[in-house]
């Protein structure tokens, strides 16, 4: 079996796989020969790239992962690598984006909502010769609109641990179609994966932590990052407008708002204000994101449900069971070639025991 595949996992039936695996290779002998601290990157990403390629295990890991993005991103798109355009949607660090760039792949854009992730990226591919093509900041309205001043379809676009982070997915994935005026392939992988019952256990204490005690400000994370409870800042946004509310009406507009940008907050207040309604609440227990960046906090969604929007943009859409990767324990490597078997075999109802899904879109 290659390095860089899961054990017992289904992959889409494809001629360039094994040069998927020897890109992945490549860039591994590559990234084991940079020191992350010598380069003129942000502390974020000294810790949070440096984490991802610190040691071959650590690589492999996450070499695998994204060759398996790469290789669904890439299904069905018929056309030499060459004449491919790559977006890696969310791209942060880059990574999948250097594995895009070693395959051969003609244009590969990485995009990011971070302009701090933007500027390392370029910073990471100058030291490996792996420059992207493009690097575009903002979100999707931004990168539709660079790509419509440049007339360039994508024919691919993958991410990974962007979706559960992204405000307004409904919105993000009704946009989706208009990234190509050709045909396209798209592949966005979740860890935050509800269907599994210990990653959905292990994600609500995490969402209730972040938005009733917030969490301890570390170096090496984003500055953008909320350390505070986020009801709080809620609670300080609704005083900040002055509507000469009480205390319990703050408080309660501020626990009704959970999942809620400024706007939307600012919105809400002002039907309070003339109406005396309060906003309906977020049909979840848990889910929370930062009332000032929107950023979601490994938002759990239903993945069926993501897909179904897909389809009605007119992509053949369906989900997609990730798999685990191979460590050195003997002990747990034999464990997760066996939960492997298990999703393998169960196609979606694997998705129980999944450490990802994906939706997969084909128009």
């Amino acid at each position: 079996m290659p390095k860089y595949k899961y054990a017992f996992a289904k992959y889409p039936t494809s001629s360039i796989l094994e040069e998927i695996f020897e890109a992945a290779e490549s860039l591994n002998n590559k990234l084991s020969k940079i020191n992350i601290n010598d380069l003129n990157v942000s502390d974020y990403n000294k810790r949070y790239f440096g984490e991802h390629i610190s040691t071959l295990g650590r690589r492999r890991l996450n070499l695998t992962k994204y060759s398996y993005v790469l290789a669904w991103a890439l299904n069905r798109i018929e056309r030499p690598l060459n004449e491919i355009c790559f977006l890696d949607y969310g791209a942060g660090h880059g990574f999948l984006a250097l594995l895009a760039k070693e395959l051969g792949i003609g244009r590969v854009i990485h995009n990011d909502i971070y302009d701090i992730s933007c500027k390392d990226a370029q910073e990471i591919a100058k030291e490996l010769n792996l420059t992207a093509d493009h690097y575009i900041l903002g979100d999707i309205d931004d990168v539709i609109f660079f790509l419509d001043e440049n007339s360039i379809s994508c024919h691919s676009v993958g991410s990974y641990d962007v979706i559960e982070h992204i405000y307004d997915i409904e919105d993000f994935l009704n946009k989706n179609h208009l990234l190509s005026k050709e045909q396209i392939s798209i592949f966005h992988a979740s860890a935050a994966n509800s269907k599994n019952p210990r990653i959905n256990f292990k994600l609500k204490k995490i969402h209730t932590k972040i938005e009733n005690t917030g969490r301890e400000l570390k170096k090496g994370r984003k500055p953008t990052d909320a350390s505070r409870p986020l009801i709080e800042i809620r609670k300080e946004m609704i005083r900040s407008l002055d509507k000469n509310l009480s205390k319990n009406e703050i408080e309660d507009l501020a626990y009704f708002t959970r999942g809620m940008m400024s706007f939307d907050i600012e919105k809400s207040v002002d039907i309070y204000e003339k109406e005396k309604k309060l906003p309906e609440l977020i049909n979840h227990p848990t889910n929370t994101c930062d009332p000032i960046t929107g950023n979601w906090y490994e938002h759990l969604m239903d993945p069926d449900k993501l897909s179904k929007i897909l389809q009605k943009n007119g992509f053949n859409a369906l989900v997609i069971s990730g798999y685990y990767d191979s460590p050195k324990s003997i002990y747990i490597r034999m464990i997760k070639k066996f939960l492997n078997l298990i999703i393998s075999f169960l196609g979606k109802r694997g998705l129980f025991f999944a450490p990802f899904y994906a939706i997969h879109g084909f128009k």
